[in-house]
């Protein structure tokens, strides 16, 4: 192990047994604040278990595997991360999946930067990345994975857009369904994602009832879902049965809950009862970078709602 690992390592090692310290803006204010009305970390830990920690979005900057090491110090039992294929940051399937197995943790989801699938010149290179989606899936040990692939095509019109996006989807079906893997679509906003053309419920809704395969189906970002359409519950309710993975944040400012607009108590409780059993992404940026307020608001929320952990498949 060269001088930089063991930094990393011993880094990772100091958090875990912190549990907090290394997981909390530095700002003493800060700390003081958090600690006053903090979850203790047993009591967290079992609040936490229905929901996967984003890394991408937590603990910046710290080198990302390491990462792992702060999810499982704040109580999380899962993370998600976006694309695997980085090694200049460090990461790799082999080495994000080796770092997990070590921590105890599970993957949930990855994003591995779909090409634009609605050019149609994009349809061999989408071939070819699908392969190497479904092979870090098998190395991460998950079955989902995260498409984006819907940025604007200079001179095609949306409805072009949108079959040609359907097309190749189509072509995907038999290799993941042999796979018994799924990708879900993850439509944006357009206030945080301009130049793409899935906003919000439709037409994505529409696409995966024209493919009719579980496994194509959508992943129902609220943060996204809020900014494109609002009324949640009501679009929850009416686009459910083609819900394949949940992330989350407040609106508009995308941290965690009770920074913003959006009543999540409500929203969690209709999730479980309209049966939802996967886990649910805390894809947002930790308010004042507050690693262990932002995961202690969020146990909070699942305890008063009783969000056990039974509804994890």
């Amino acid at each position: 192990m060269d001088r930089r690992q063991f930094i990393a390592r011993s880094t990772a090692a100091a958090i875990a047994a912190s549990g907090l310290s290394a997981c909390s803006n530095t700002n003493p204010s800060i700390i003081e604040k958090s600690q006053t009305d903090i979850m203790p970390l047993p009591e967290r830990q079992r609040w936490l278990r229905s929901f996967s920690c984003n890394i991408e979005q937590w603990f910046r900057p710290m080198p990302f595997l390491d990462r792992i090491n702060a999810a499982k110090a704040l109580g999380f039992s899962a993370v998600e991360i976006w694309n695997p294929y980085q090694e200049k940051r460090g990461k790799t399937p082999e080495s994000i999946a080796q770092r997990a197995q070590e921590q105890g943790i599970r993957i949930t989801t990855y994003s591995p930067n779909a090409p634009a699938m609605a050019d149609p010149k994009n349809e061999e290179k989408f071939l070819q990345w699908l392969e190497m989606a479904i092979a870090a899936g098998k190395t991460l040990k998950v079955a989902n994975f995260n498409l984006t692939g819907h940025k604007l095509v200079e001179g095609l019109s949306i409805k072009q857009m949108v079959a040609n996006y359907t097309r190749v989807l189509k072509l995907a079906v038999p290799r993941l369904e042999a796979e018994n893997m799924m990708a879900t679509i993850e439509p944006y906003n357009p206030f945080n994602h301009k130049g793409d053309f899935l906003y919000g419920n439709e037409p994505a809704l529409s696409i995966c009832r024209e493919i009719n395969s579980p496994s194509i189906k959508l992943n129902w970002d609220f943060f996204h879902m809020q900014r494109s359409n609002g009324n949640l519950i009501t679009h929850l309710e009416s686009g459910f049965e083609q819900i394949g993975y949940v992330q989350f944040a407040d609106s508009p400012g995308r941290n965690q809950p009770g920074t913003g607009e959006v009543a999540y108590d409500r929203v969690f409780t209709k999730l479980r009862d309209l049966g939802y059993k996967g886990y649910i992404g805390a894809e947002f940026f930790p308010k004042d970078k507050d690693q262990l307020k932002a995961a202690s608001d969020i146990a909070k929320i699942a305890k008063r709602i009783n969000l056990a952990d039974t509804i994890i498949t």
